[in-house]
């Protein structure tokens, strides 16, 4: 199991929190799974033509971007529940 340098960087114990990450695995990834659900809503809602009607649509779609981006780097610091 691969788990990224970020989570153990600037730790004292970085075994032992790689460990105990390791124990949660499970939770880790419902947690992933809630994050994929969360980012399918906000693809939907990107790509859904009403939202161009309103006039602040460019601003929420900066928003949704924004958002993507953090789901995603949510997802690549748990990717090790892929494994």
């Amino acid at each position: 199991m691969n788990i990224s340098k970020k989570w153990t960087s600037g730790v004292e114990e970085p075994e032992e929190l790689e460990a105990k990450l390791k124990e949660q695995k499970r939770l880790f990834l419902r947690l992933y799974e809630l994050i994929e659900i969360k980012e399918d809503v906000n693809y939907r809602n990107r790509i859904n033509s009403r939202t161009y009607d309103n006039p602040t649509w460019a601003l929420k779609q900066a928003d949704s971007t924004g958002y993507a981006r953090a789901l995603d780097e949510l997802k690549i610091l748990l990717n090790f529940t892929q494994e």
